[in-house]
């Protein structure tokens, strides 16, 4: 079976979809699934797609000053807090940790610092 030929038309509009859905904090790998399911390309192809407009996404973020920098930082926070939850949830242990590692990172809120006691009202139970 042959597929027909996708045309160049075709190919910016699942671009410019893609870019959209980025825009939106669709993390990439749930993206890839949603280019290949509605563009009914195969799985190799919508990653490529995914990545393209991830290149693009980020050239036109950082490439602009006028870009307003903390809603880049916010939304990844968002994207960042919506893994963690769907992680727990499937109970994926290590990608909560992980996800948690990189907001405190981005943050800078400090808990992997030496010394670091975490709230004044949590005390130890003895």
């Amino acid at each position: 079976m042959t597929r027909k030929r996708v045309t160049k038309e075709e190919k910016q509009q699942r671009h410019e979809w893609a870019m959209k859905q980025i825009d939106k904090g669709v993390g990439f790998s749930e993206l890839a699934s949603l280019v290949s399911e509605t563009w009914g390309c195969t799985r190799r192809n919508a990653r490529r797609v995914v990545s393209d407009a991830h290149k693009e996404w980020l050239d036109v973020a950082f490439g602009d000053d006028k870009l307003d920098q903390r809603d880049l930082l916010f939304q990844s926070v968002a994207r960042l807090e919506r893994t963690a939850r769907k992680a727990e949830e499937s109970g994926q242990c290590a990608g909560v940790v992980g996800c948690v590692a990189q907001l405190n990172k981005m943050m800078a809120l400090g808990a992997d610092q030496k010394g670091f006691r975490g709230h004044s009202t949590h005390h130890l139970r003895r």
